[in-house]
Order: C-alpha cells, then sequence, then structure tokens
C-alpha cells in the first residue's frame, strides 16, 4: 500500500467551541495525512482545543502589523502547505499576502483574491456592487450622520414595517437590530432578547457616539426563511454547493445549532447570480433571506471559512478535504458532486460533547 504524503495544515481561531469538528474534518483525508497546526490570540494554556491539534501558536489579532510576519515564521519553520482562514480580520491579511505565500512559501490561502474580498467585507459596498450588475439587493442604505437614521427610517416604511441595522463590517450579531416601534420591553428584558430596539432608543445611542453612525448600514426587514448557501468555487465558476435553511428568525447567536439542506431552486439561480458577478475562489458563503413578497435578498457574505461547513457532510462531501485537493493539485476532484435535490431529506443538528484538559 502507498504511503500518503504528509500534509502540515494551519487553521485559524482554533480556540472556537467548532474547532474540534472542523479539525476533524481536515484530517483523514483519502489522499494525505494531515498534521493541523492551530493559531489563536489566547495563549496555549488558555486555548481549550489544543488537545486536538498537532502543534499550537499564539498570534497577534488579524488586523495586528504583526500578524502577517508571525504567520510567515510559523508557516517557514513548518512547511505549511494550505491555510485555512476562521475570522474576518485574518482574510483581509492573508488575501493581501496571499501571492507572497504561494510564491515564497509554497503555501495556498485558501481564500478568494484580495478584491473579492475587500469588497464582500464591506456589507454596503457589496450591495452596491450587485445593484450595479443589475441584481436586486432590496432597499438599503449607508448611514453618515444621526438624521439619517429617521430620514432611511421613513424610506423602509417605519413605524408600520420594522428595518435592520447591523455594520458595515463585522462578524456574528454584534451591533445588529430589528428596529421596530412597539414591543415589549419587559419581555424583552426578561427573556435576554436584546435583538429589538426603537427608534427612539436607537436614536439615544448614537448620540452618546455619533461618529460610530459611520460604521452602520439600515435594510429592509426580511420576514421569511434565511437560507445559507456555501459554495466551492474554482476561479468564478461554482463547484458544489449546499444550501441550508436556517428559518425565520434571523441568526444573532451564531454557530447554527439546527438547520434543514434543502434545494430551493430560486435560491440557488440567486446565489449564482452573485457568484458570477464576483471573482471568487476556493469557497464563498452566501445568506439570504426572503423578502414580504418571498423573493430571495442577500443579507451578507463571507469569504472566510463558516463555521457550519460541516453541514456538507450530510450529503457525503466534505469541503475541506476538497479545499486541501484544490490547494495542493490545482484542481478539484473529478466528477464532485453538486447536488440539486436530494433522495432524502435532512436536519443538521450540533451537539457538544466534553473533554479534560489537564492545568
Amino acid at each position: 500500500m502507498k504511503k500518503k504524503p504528509l500534509i502540515n495544515i494551519l487553521i485559524t481561531c482554533t480556540n472556537s467551541q467548532v474547532a474540534p469538528s472542523i479539525i476533524s474534518l481536515i484530517k483523514n483525508h483519502p489522499d494525505y495525512n494531515i498534521s493541523v497546526i492551530g493559531v489563536d490570540v489566547v495563549s496555549e494554556k488558555d486555548n481549550n482545543n489544543t488537545q486536538f491539534l498537532d502543534k499550537y501558536y499564539q498570534v497577534p489579532m488579524g488586523d495586528n502589523k504583526n500578524y502577517i510576519s508571525t504567520i510567515k515564521k510559523i508557516v517557514k519553520k513548518n512547511k505549511v502547505r494550505v491555510i485555512f482562514v476562521g475570522s474576518d480580520e485574518e482574510v483581509l491579511s492573508l488575501a493581501e499576502n496571499k501571492k507572497d505565500f504561494k510564491n515564497n512559501f509554497n503555501c495556498e490561502v485558501c481564500c478568494s483574491p484580495l478584491r473579492a474580498v475587500k469588497i464582500t467585507t464591506n456589507k454596503y459596498k457589496l450591495m452596491m456592487k450587485l445593484k450595479k450588475n443589475k441584481i436586486d439587493v432590496g432597499k438599503v442604505y449607508s448611514l453618515n450622520k444621526l438624521k439619517d437614521l429617521r430620514l432611511y427610517a421613513e424610506k423602509l416604511g417605519y413605524p408600520k414595517n420594522k428595518f435592520i441595522i447591523k455594520p458595515k463590517f463585522g462578524r456574528g450579531s454584534k451591533g445588529f437590530r430589528v428596529v421596530i416601534d412597539d414591543y415589549d420591553k419587559y419581555q424583552s428584558f426578561y427573556s435576554r432578547d436584546t435583538i429589538n430596539i426603537s427608534l427612539d432608543e436607537l436614536e439615544e445611542v448614537f448620540r452618546i457616539r455619533p461618529k460610530k453612525i459611520l460604521n452602520y448600514l439600515v435594510m429592509e426587514y426580511l420576514p421569511g426563511n434565511k437560507y445559507s448557501a456555501d459554495i466551492l468555487v474554482n476561479n468564478g465558476k461554482i463547484v458544489s454547493m449546499v444550501i441550508r435553511n436556517n428559518w425565520k428568525t434571523p441568526k444573532v447567536n451564531p454557530p447554527t445549532q439546527l438547520a434543514d439542506i434543502v434545494f430551493d431552486k430560486d435560491v440557488r439561480k440567486y446565489v449564482t447570480k452573485i457568484v458570477k458577478c464576483m471573482n471568487f475562489d476556493f469557497f464563498i458563503q452566501i445568506e439570504v433571506g426572503r423578502n414580504y413578497q418571498g423573493k430571495p435578498i442577500l443579507i451578507e457574505s463571507n469569504t472566510r471559512l463558516d463555521a457550519t461547513i460541516p453541514i456538507t457532510t450530510g450529503l457525503g462531501i466534505n469541503f475541506f478535504h476538497e479545499m486541501i485537493t484544490y490547494s495542493l493539485t490545482g484542481k478539484f476532484r473529478p466528477n464532485l458532486p453538486d447536488y440539486k435535490n436530494y433522495h432524502k431529506k435532512l436536519r443538521f443538528v450540533r451537539y457538544w460533547q466534553h473533554c479534560f484538559k489537564e492545568l
């Protein structure tokens, strides 16, 4: 039996709660023996997942001036061939140095080219580019000053219609709110629901920090089902796509705990238009929601790796293995499935295990 070559792979954000699942999926590649090197901003003592890694290094934040030089040292020392990126800050920094890593270290950063990353990371810029290319992104406005809040709220149909405010840059649910005229403040307090806010309350927040409003956009509320499409891409061409239905409630406590694998044709058609408009590579995640008319509308997109990529294994496709193959050979596996339907309905359910770490 032919011995499989050893490949060192670096993965970022390894102190996250989803890291053990992702690490296990990266390993057991059919063609390579994989050694996983993890990095994060916390010390080795404070990282809860080092026991799942072959090596661990503490690194600066992704936007720190010393981040790239630190990663280069790790890559050089360990002959790292592939980097999987888990945060927005890191994907921006690594995309900017993508060619350098390839040319000088023979290391592939699994992300899109810098221009696509820059546009996608800015939610408003992405929407404006898509709108320019005749792709419907609904009603969306960039905030520049405090009085814009009430002006655009009216354009979005407030107070009759609720609307969304969220940061142009950012991940998770930080700064995300549903602006609604009338809601039960006690029930919101009692249930720890911080998703709702009134326009008056929102204006009060930005009166305290008026310059921060430049960092935000407002957009129409999408009442229908919310979807995430995880997509493998070869220089702008879709190779495989897995769509999940996250249901109607806005996702404010990532990572996804429950989701159904679906094959909605209109969602697939809509996200395909977005991919064709952008020069994505390796992987892209696109989130959409249905408006009041039931049409898919963009919520946001991510060029960094998504925490719920493990859902793709429900259809027998390991996206991590496919990206490793693409990184090392320059092409995806022949006949890689891209299902338009499936013989059974599948629900993704995340559950947690436990372990003990010696202090």
